[in-house]
C-alpha cells in the first residue's frame, strides 16, 4: 500500500497556514474593533461575535452536506470569495447592526468551506497517515497565528479599518490560488444523497457512542475555548493600558507554542486511543483556567495561556481523526458539518454567557465557571468515550 502523502495536500496546508496569518491578524481584534467603533456593552459585542456561530450552525444543516454534492473544489471557491466580500465589509462598517450581518454572512461562508476542505484533507490523505497530517495542518495554521497578531498590532487591528483591508487581498490571492491550482476532480467519493438523507446521515453519526460522547465533551470545552477571542480580549482591552498589545502576546504565544509543541505531543498520541488525548486536553483546560483567576502580570497571562496550549494540542487533532475514522468515505464533509454544528452552537453560546459571566463576576466569576465546565468535559471523556472506544466505525457496524 502507497502511503505517500501528495504533493496537493502540502499545498494546501501551506495556503491554509498563510490565510490563516491574515485570518488572525483582524478577527481576533474584531470585538475590541466593534467595542471602539460602535461603543457597544461587552454583552452585546460578546453576541455579534457569536452571531457567526451560530449563522453557522444553522446553515450548516443544508450548505454542509452540499458541499458533498457540489464537490471540495467549488465549495472552496464559494466559501473563500463570500469570506472576502465579509472582510471588506468589516473594515467599512460603522454600525453594529451591519456587524451583525456581516457576522451571519461570514457565519454562512464557513458552514460551507470548513467541511470541505476538511473532507478533501481526509480524501487526498492515506489512512496511515491521517493523524500526522491533520497535526501538521494545525502547526501550519498556528504559524500563521504567530505572526498575524502582531502583525495585527502593528498595523492598528482593533482601531483601524486598514487591516481588513490587507486580509481581504490576501483572500483574495487565496481564491485565485484555488481556482488555478486545485484540479476539479480531487479524489472525493460520488455523493448522491438527498438533503433529507443527508439528515439522516447526520442522525446515525449521533447513534454513534464514540461520535455523540466525543462532540458533548467538544461543545463543553469549546464554551470555555471561545472566550479566549471574545471576553478575553475585552477584559485586558479594559483594564491594562496596552491591552490590544497584551492580547497580541498572548495570542502570538498560544500560536508559538503550538509550533513548539505539537510535533512532541502528536508523536506521543500515536498508536495511543484517542481518548487519552480528549481527557488530557480537558484537564488542561480546566487547569488554566483555575490559574486566569489568579493572573495579574502580563507574564502570568502569558505564562498561563501557554499551558492552556498544551490542552489545545491535544485536542485538536483526535477531534478531526474520531470524524475521519468513523465517518462514510461519501459523507465526510456531512459528518465534519455535524461536528462543525456542535463547535458552533458552542462558539455561539460561549461568547454571550461569557460577556455576561465578566460583566456580572468579573474576571473571577467567568475563569472559575469556565474551569468547572472543563471539569465536567473531563468526566464525560472518562467516562463515556473511554469505555466505548472499541466501538466500530459506522460503515463497519452496519457491514
Amino acid at each position: 500500500m502507497n502511503n505517500r502523502v501528495p504533493v496537493t495536500v502540502w499545498v494546501l496546508i501551506a495556503g491554509d497556514g498563510f490565510s490563516a496569518a491574515f485570518r488572525f491578524m483582524v478577527m481576533p481584534f474584531l470585538a475590541l474593533y466593534m467595542h471602539t467603533v460602535t461603543g457597544a456593552t461587552p454583552a452585546t459585542v460578546g453576541l455579534v461575535i457569536g452571531l457567526a456561530a451560530f449563522s453557522s450552525l444553522a446553515s450548516s444543516f443544508v450548505l454542509g452536506p452540499l458541499s458533498d454534492r457540489l464537490g471540495r473544489k467549488p465549495s472552496l471557491i464559494a466559501g473563500s470569495a463570500a469570506q472576502l466580500v465579509a472582510l471588506v465589509g468589516f473594515g467599512f462598517a460603522h454600525e453594529i447592526i451591519v456587524f451583525a450581518a456581516l457576522q451571519i454572512f461570514s457565519g454562512m461562508a464557513w458552514a460551507l468551506q470548513g467541511p470541505a476542505y476538511q473532507a478533501l484533507l481526509t480524501d487526498l490523505t492515506p489512512e496511515p497517515r491521517r493523524v500526522r497530517v491533520f497535526g501538521f495542518n494545525y502547526w501550519a495554521v498556528n504559524i500563521g497565528a504567530a505572526t498575524g497578531p502582531l502583525l495585527g498590532a502593528v498595523v492598528g487591528s482593533g482601531r483601524s479599518p486598514l487591516p481588513f483591508l490587507i486580509a481581504a487581498a490576501a483572500q483574495a490571492l487565496m481564491l485565485a490560488a484555488i481556482a488555478l491550482l486545485l484540479p476539479r476532480d480531487t479524489g472525493e467519493g460520488p455523493s448522491g444523497a438527498t438533503a433529507v438523507e443527508s439528515l439522516g446521515h447526520m442522525r446515525r453519526g449521533l447513534a454513534n457512542p464514540v461520535l455523540l460522547w466525543s462532540f458533548i465533551g467538544l461543545f463543553l470545552v469549546g464554551l470555555t475555548y471561545s472566550q479566549i477571542e471574545s471576553t478575553l480580549p475585552q477584559y485586558l482591552g479594559l483594564h491594562y493600558a496596552q491591552g490590544a498589545r497584551l492580547f497580541a502576546y498572548v495570542l502570538t504565544a498560544n500560536a508559538v507554542s503550538v509550533v513548539l509543541f505539537q510535533p512532541f505531543l502528536s508523536r506521543w498520541q500515536e498508536g495511543r486511543p484517542l481518548v487519552f488525548g480528549f481527557v488530557g486536553g480537558a484537564a488542561i483546560y480546566a487547569l488554566a483556567n483555575a490559574a486566569f483567576v489568579f493572573a495579574v502580570a502580563p507574564a502570568a497571562w502569558i505564562g498561563t495561556n501557554v499551558f492552556f496550549t498544551i490542552g489545545e494540542v491535544l485536542l485538536a487533532p483526535v477531534q478531526q481523526e474520531i470524524v475521519a475514522r468513523y465517518a462514510p468515505t461519501d459523507q465526510r464533509a456531512t459528518f465534519f458539518t455535524l461536528q462543525n454544528i456542535i463547535a458552533g452552537l458552542a462558539f455561539g453560546v460561549g461568547p454571550f454567557l461569557g460577556g455576561l459571566a465578566l460583566g456580572s463576576g468579573g474576571k473571577v466569576g467567568l475563569f472559575s465557571a469556565m474551569a468547572v465546565v472543563d471539569l465536567a468535559a473531563v468526566v464525560v471523556f472518562a467516562l463515556s468515550l473511554g469505555r466505548r472506544a472499541m466501538a466500530p466505525p459506522i460503515d463497519q457496524a452496519e457491514a
